[in-house]
C-alpha cells in the first residue's frame, strides 16, 4: 500500500475498511490506462528522432571529405531503409516513416543544391509534402500529421512570398491576388486536422484534441495576424485587415463552439484577437495623433491591457466552469 494512504490513515484515524475502500478510490494500486503502448511509442518516436540527429550530424561532419555520389547514395539509403522497415517491422511504423521523411528533407536539398535544379524553396517543402503524405495516409497517427502540415505550412509561407515573419514583402510587391489567396489557404490548414477523424484518416483511439490542429492552429494565427497588421501599415492594402481579421474571429469563434475545448488553440485565437484589435486601435490613434506620442503610447498600453486582462480573465473563468461541470 502507498506510503501516502498511511499517512492519511494515521492523520484521520482510518480503520482497516476504510483504509482499504481509500486505497481502491486512489487508484494508485493500478497502471495508467495504455501506458505500455504510450511509452512504447514514445520511445520509438524519440529513438526516431535521435537516429535522424545523428545521421545529420555524422554527415555533416564528414560531409566535405565524401564525394558527391556517396551523399547523394547514401541519402537515398536512409530514405530506403526506413521505409523498408516500417513495412517489415508494423509497430514500429510511425517512427520509421517519421525518419525516412526527414530522410527525405535532407535528400530534396541535397539534389536541388548539388545539382542546380532551379527550383523556388517552396517548391522543395511543396514537393516533400506531396511525397511524405502517401506515409501520412498510411500511418494515420496525429504526430506524423503534425510533422506534415508543418511542412505544408513552410511551403505555403514560402509560396507566397512572405514567410510568417516577412510578410510586408507580399504587400510592397503588390501581389494582391496571392495575398488574397494565401489566408484562404491557410484556412484549409486551420481545418484539415478537425477533418482528419471524419475522413477517417486518424486511427481509432487518437486523442480527441489532436496535436496537429495545435500547430496548424498555431501557423494559420500567425499568418493571418501578419497579413492583418502589415495591411494596417499599407492605406492601399487595409482591406486584409478586416479580411483576415475575419478570419481570426470566425476561428476563436470555433474553438469556442467544438467540445471539447481545446483551451491552447482558444487561447491562442484570443491573443491573435487581441494583436488584431490593438492593431486597429494602434491605426486610429496614430493617424489621429498631433505630436504627443506619449499620449498615444500610454492609452495603447492601457487598451492593450485591459483587452489581454479581460480576455485573460474570461478564459480561466471558462476553463474553471468546464472543469467543474
Amino acid at each position: 500500500m502507498h506510503a501516502l494512504i498511511h499517512q492519511l490513515a494515521r492523520r484521520f484515524a482510518l480503520d482497516d475498511g476504510r483504509t482499504q475502500r481509500l486505497w481502491a478510490l486512489s487508484g494508485l494500486h493500478r497502471r495508467p490506462d495504455a501506458l505500455a503502448t504510450h511509452l512504447h511509442r514514445g520511445l520509438a518516436v524519440l529513438a526516431a528522432m535521435l537516429l535522424g540527429a545523428g545521421l545529420i550530424f555524422w554527415v555533416a561532419a564528414n560531409w566535405q571529405e565524401q564525394t558527391r555520389a556517396f551523399k547523394l547514395h547514401l541519402l537515398e539509403g536512409a530514405v530506403l531503409a526506413s521505409a523498408g522497415a516500417a513495412l517489415l517491422w508494423p509497430r514500429g511504423r510511425t517512427a520509421l516513416l517519421l525518419l525516412a521523411t526527414l530522410a527525405l528533407g535532407g535528400l530534396l536539398a541535397f539534389v536541388g543544391q548539388t545539382y542546380q535544379t532551379g527550383a523556388d524553396a517552396w517548391q522543395l517543402f511543396a514537393t516533400w509534402a506531396a511525397l511524405a503524405l502517401v506515409w501520412a495516409l498510411a500511418v494515420r497517427r496525429d504526430a506524423f500529421w503534425a510533422v506534415w502540415l508543418l511542412i505544408t505550412g513552410l511551403a505555403l509561407a514560402l509560396w507566397s512570398g512572405d514567410a510568417l515573419f516577412s510578410p510586408l514583402q507580399t504587400l510592397l510587391g503588390g501581389r494582391s491576388s496571392r495575398s488574397l489567396l494565401t489566408p484562404v489557404l491557410w484556412v484549409a490548414v486551420f481545418l484539415l486536422p478537425l477533418a482528419l477523424p471524419r475522413l477517417r484518416l486518424l486511427r481509432e483511439g487518437a486523442a480527441t484534441v489532436p496535436l496537429s490542429w495545435r500547430l496548424a492552429a498555431l501557423m494559420a494565427l500567425g499568418a493571418w495576424c501578419a497579413y492583418a497588421v502589415f495591411g494596417l501599415l499599407m492605406r492601399d492594402q487595409l482591406w486584409q485587415y478586416f479580411f483576415n481579421g475575419l478570419l481570426v474571429l470566425g476561428a476563436a469563434a470555433l474553438a469556442w463552439a467544438l467540445r471539447p475545448r481545446d483551451f491552447v488553440v482558444l487561447g491562442l485565437s484570443v491573443l491573435a484577437l487581441n494583436v488584431v484589435v490593438v492593431g486597429g486601435f494602434a491605426r486610429l490613434l496614430l493617424d489621429g495623433a498631433r505630436g504627443d506620442s506619449a499620449g498615444v503610447t500610454l492609452l495603447l498600453t492601457l487598451i492593450a491591457a485591459v483587452c489581454v486582462g479581460t480576455s485573460g480573465t474570461w478564459l480561466y473563468r471558462l476553463q474553471r466552469e468546464e472543469g467543474q461541470a
